[in-house]
């Protein structure tokens, strides 16, 4: 429930609207004040939870920035950036992968889909894990090349800043086949 009041503003947007819409057409054939009235509250209501909606985050939104930062920093080869949101007690791959990144040169990193953000159970420290295809372009050692993969991100909650622990990445299909 929690994704549809406050993270598909369009969804209230048009609730309300219909319903405010069919309210003033019932006043405008009956003529009843009440239905005008009932109207207007729908409405105040629908523009006070899109207000709601656009002012606060959720986990699962915050977690999509952080993620669309992250490429970005990588497009723009803004190492340091991305390698600060690699945790200390990160896995052997991952850090192996931090040496690695700035013999890249990127040229495009894109998130195409993320297909989901499951927030761990833990509250101390808090876990999250996402699931997206990305495509990137870029360049090593003179050669360049187009890869577009599945990649899996598991996040953990250091001091009030998210920070990757592991990473998985297979074939762009994995998410379609549930490999």
């Amino acid at each position: 429930m929690q994704e549809y009041l406050l993270e598909s503003p369009w969804i209230i947007g048009l609730l309300g609207s219909f319903l405010s819409g069919v309210l003033v057409y019932a006043w405008l054939e009956s003529g009843r004040a009440a239905f005008w009235k009932w109207s207007l509250g729908i409405a105040l209501a629908t523009l006070l939870c899109l207000l709601v909606n656009i002012g606060f985050k959720t986990d699962r939104e915050i977690l999509s920035q952080f993620m669309t930062k992250i490429a970005a920093d990588l497009e723009a080869n803004r190492f340091k950036e991305v390698t600060a949101c690699v945790h200390p007690d990160a896995s052997e791959s991952l850090r192996s992968l931090k040496t690695q990144l700035e013999t890249v040169q990127f040229e495009s990193v894109r998130i195409n889909k993320i297909h989901g953000v499951e927030l761990g159970k833990m509250k101390n420290p808090k876990t999250a894990t996402i699931r997206m295809n990305v495509f990137v372009r870029a360049s090593r050692d003179g050669n360049s090349g187009s890869v577009p993969r599945w990649v899996k991100i598991h996040l953990e909650q250091e001091k009030g800043k998210r920070m990757v622990v592991d990473y998985e990445h297979r074939d762009p299909q994995s998410e379609m086949l549930n490999l």
